[in-house]
């Protein structure tokens, strides 16, 4: 089975546009992908075991069709024979890990994987299985895995991260080393009396963290003038050094540039919060993930959610046929034109009926979806609404529409939804 992990997802690409049908795909034998000979693309004696991309692919689908998570997707998968069966999964063996389908997508690139996808939604439309009737668009918060964000732990964050990779990169090079002073445990003490401040009264409390915050923000500075001086010296050393030292001596130096400008970056918004601004643009939230970014949702439970924007476009049978990541927080009203084309590009059909919620209402939009042929447009008026507004949102087949969209949230609201 060892060698019959990994087959090139060109290969399978082709096999699926131009010989193999839906139902050869659904039954195809383990050692068979329509024909296809299956090929070893990775070395498998190395970490941990690798899936058939057969698997993969089937997986993938199931996450797509039912907008699953990868912890939900390997969850689901492993207590269903059902699903077991359809992804070619042995009774007697476990389920691959969540991460190593992360990796796999990551290995085969998001281009691979949308066009794997856009086949199986084009297969299931020949099998009329897809009807594409009617479209429902709506947006949901991807959440990044990270802690809530704070200055002074993004500060925290900054310091122990430089620290780590400077004495990583002084390790590779040798020699004379610079001076560099560890302030890890200084800035573990400041964020200690963080803690018991806010135990007390509040208006105390604004005080201490306002007074703590600059104390932070003074220590961070003294690494980062260390680490940039330290970061110079040793550019000309690793244009010198040959062999694995040499990658190894580039990649952390790469490393280091890298998070010194996040660590800048952050030490400037916190000036600027110390100052009382609240809106900071492109604000960073994490520097493990850089292109996070806060997103006000308004939620009775949860105001603000950090990481990003995704925008849905479901059938009536429940299947995704476009979705879309955004950074930041654009406003829906922008995302309903390019992700209705793509959806046109991926069905090849204009559907009888659109429905969203009011963030994608504007007239534009209504104009667009006009234009394109669409019949029943739903999309509810935002403020004010003229007497023949009401008429025409009190019609039957538009509330129909309304109650139709509303189901798309429990599609799109799966607590463990994240990147």
């Amino acid at each position: 089975m060892a060698n019959r992990t990994g087959v090139y997802a060109s290969t399978f690409i082709r096999a699926a546009r131009e010989e193999t049908p839906m139902h050869v795909i659904r039954h195809a034998r383990p050692n068979s992908c329509g024909g296809v000979r299956v090929c070893c693309a990775f070395n498998t004696r190395v970490g941990r075991p690798t899936i058939p991309v057969e698997t993969y692919i089937r997986m993938m689908y199931l996450k797509r069709m039912y907008n699953l998570s990868y912890e939900t997707l390997v969850r689901e998968v492993s207590d269903s024979i059902t699903l077991r069966i359809f992804c070619r999964i042995p009774l007697n063996r476990r389920v691959s890990d969540a991460s190593t389908l992360k990796k796999l997508t990551r290995k085969y690139g998001p281009e691979v994987v949308e066009e794997l996808l856009t086949l199986v939604v084009q297969k299931g439309l020949e099998a009329k299985v897809i009807r594409g009737r009617k479209v429902r668009v709506d947006t949901i918060v991807v959440r990044s895995p990270i802690k809530h964000p704070t200055d002074i732990g993004l500060l925290a964050d900054g310091v122990r991260v430089v620290t780590r990779l400077v004495k990583r990169l002084q390790e590779v090079g040798g020699g004379a080393q610079t001076r560099f002073r560890d302030r890890t445990r200084s800035l573990k003490k400041v964020v200690r009396a963080v803690g018991y401040a806010l135990r007390g009264k509040l208006k105390d409390a604004r005080v201490a963290l306002q007074e703590h915050t600059l104390r932070a923000l003074e220590i961070t500075r003294k690494v980062v003038s260390q680490a940039e001086r330290i970061l110079e010296e040793k550019r000309c050393e690793v244009q010198r050094m040959r062999g694995k030292a040499a990658a190894r001596g580039k990649q952390l130096w790469q490393e280091l540039h890298q998070t010194l400008s996040l660590v800048t970056r952050v030490m400037a918004q916190t000036v600027m919060a110390l100052k009382g601004v609240r809106s900071i643009p492109d604000r960073i939230v994490s520097l493990f993930d850089p292109q996070a970014r806060p997103i006000c949702r308004s939620k009775a439970d949860v105001k603000t959610e950090f990481g990003y924007k995704a925008v849905l476009v479901e059938t009536e049978e429940r299947i995704i046929t476009h979705f879309e990541v955004h950074q930041g927080n654009p406003a829906d009203s922008t995302l309903l034109v390019p992700a209705f084309e793509e959806h046109l590009r991926v069905t090849g059909k204009v559907p009888r009926a659109v429905a969203t919620d009011r963030g994608f209402t504007s007239r534009a939009n209504e104009a667009y979806l006009v234009g394109r042929g669409v019949q029943r447009i739903s999309l509810p008026s935002r403020g004010y609404r003229s007497p023949p507004r009401k008429e025409f949102e009190r019609q039957r087949w538009f509330r129909e529409l309304q109650r139709w969209r509303a189901g798309q949230e429990a599609t799109i609201s799966l607590p463990d939804a994240q990147v």
